[in-house]
């Protein structure tokens, strides 16, 4: 069969698909699925955030992944190729929380993860012969080597820094979370069961893309500290960069901060949510201990870590001075580059059957769950003023004044200053662009073709 993959971008309030220049990460688990699809099929992967699909080409099977503020674009495309006769798939974040509702614009729903069951949906459609729906009874063992495919995708479009062959590529060690945070829905995709693919093919992949940039998509690369510690050690001697995501958990064993630097870590992203304990406490996630946090970052200056903090607004608790207590925290901490959310309700969540239970969640256009509007009711402001301060005091956090408190901040802690001078430069330049433009810096891509309505 000839198959199409596609990893959809988003729509903006017209309906028209967001298109930016270059894209960030090459689509991981479709290069998984390319790889568990056997060889007598033609395979072609499209990243619809840069690329143009090609509706009138000849396939046979579409398959599309989508999260939630995609799939509004991933059933225009659906939609499409259906009406040409053509088979679609549809699987994903999206697709697992509301199966039903996906169904009305594919042929067939994949619900959670489709490693073990993908050779066989295939065999069914060459049979004509595809289930409504496929669900794993088991989750796939991380243990069996799978090298994801990059030959039928367009690396080109990636972003890549100078003088590097490859753009910085997704890889994973682990899936599965046991925390249970209300707003996060990984564990309803991949359960709250912690598994770990072993270290050795964790290896074989790195050797195999052949990239020195890496960014590992794990929820938090240090939740098995015995894993990690073997990871860190493996990937000390190879000449790879890497970032990743950590949760604020691992001051529970603060060692493998330094064990990461040594592993060729340059930043991590941290699940921080909020300054207010009791607003992590009301989220299922009062794990996290607010009376920690200047310390970990401290720690990260130290070893030449950037410390990309995560923080949500909209929380019941939380009040309109909870924007400038993080901003000011920030700065305090020489904290240049943090990622502000708008908290969503995402279908699958807790928290999304809780506002749906008290009557407020007030929007029902999915592209608007992009984590940067207000698609519910707030409980301390008006869903514009929560808008409003949200894109306020992000613009106030890449102010000229605090990039250059930054930059000079981390320079004196670099051993090579010339270099972090200029990736600084490029790094808040761009930020500060996208965020005075109201569009996430880690939405899309770069260089945004298709602008808001």
């Amino acid at each position: 069969m000839n198959i199409l993959f596609v990893a959809p971008t988003r729509l903006n309030a017209s309906g028209r698909p967001v298109k930016y220049r270059k894209a960030f990460l090459p689509p991981l688990a479709l290069a998984v699925l390319d790889s568990l699809t056997p060889d007598h099929h033609n395979v072609r992967i499209i990243d619809d955030i840069v690329e143009d699909i090609d509706f009138e080409g000849s396939y046979d099977l579409v398959a599309i992944t989508a999260m939630t503020m995609q799939v509004e674009r991933a059933y225009q495309i659906a939609d499409a190729f259906r009406d040409r006769g053509v088979k679609v798939i549809m699987g994903g974040m999206h697709p697992t929380a509301l199966p039903q509702e996906a169904k009305q614009h594919a042929d067939s729903i994949v619900i959670g993860e489709a490693d073990n069951i993908w050779e066989q949906i295939l065999e069914d459609c060459e049979n004509d012969a595809l289930k409504d729906f496929y669900q794993d009874e088991s989750f796939p063992d991380l243990q069996k080597l799978v090298i994801p495919k990059w030959d039928n995708l367009n690396l080109g479009i990636y972003a890549k820094r100078i003088g590097a062959k490859l753009p910085t590529m997704p890889i994973f060690t682990t899936r599965g979370c046991p925390m249970g945070c209300k707003f996060c829905s990984v564990s309803k995709f991949f359960g709250k069961s912690f598994r770990v693919k072993p270290v050795s093919h964790v290896m074989k992949e790195i050797e195999s893309t052949g990239a020195t940039e890496y960014f590992f998509v794990d929820d938090s690369i240090t939740s098995s500290p015995a894993y990690s510690r073997e990871l860190f050690d493996a990937l000390a001697g190879r000449d790879v960069n890497w970032v990743s995501q950590v949760s604020t958990t691992v001051m529970k064993n603060p060692e493998l901060i330094d064990l990461a630097a040594k592993a060729g870590c340059s930043g991590l992203l941290i699940g921080t949510e909020s300054l207010s304990q009791s607003s992590l406490k009301t989220v299922n996630k009062g794990f996290n201990k607010v009376e920690h946090y200047e310390e970990m970052i401290a720690r990260m200056h130290k070893n030449g870590i950037k410390p990309y903090l995560s923080f949500i607004f909209g929380f019941d608790e939380d009040t309109p001075e909870q924007f400038r207590y993080t901003v000011e925290f920030c700065k305090k901490n020489k904290v240049g580059i943090a990622f502000f959310w708008i908290l969503t309700p995402l279908p699958g969540t807790a928290l999304f059957a809780e506002l749906e239970a008290a009557g407020r969640i007030e929007y029902d256009n999915w592209s608007k769950y992009d984590l940067t509007n207000v698609v519910f009711q707030p409980k301390n402001f008006s869903k514009q003023q929560l808008y409003d301060s949200y894109w306020k005091h992000y613009q106030e956090l890449s102010s000229t004044e605090n990039i250059l408190r930054t930059i000079c901040h981390d320079v004196r802690m670099s051993n090579r200053p010339a270099f972090t001078f200029l990736s600084d430069v490029f790094m808040h330049s761009y930020f500060r662009k996208k965020v005075y433009s109201y569009d996430h810096p880690i939405a899309g891509g770069i260089g945004r073709i298709t602008q808001s309505d």
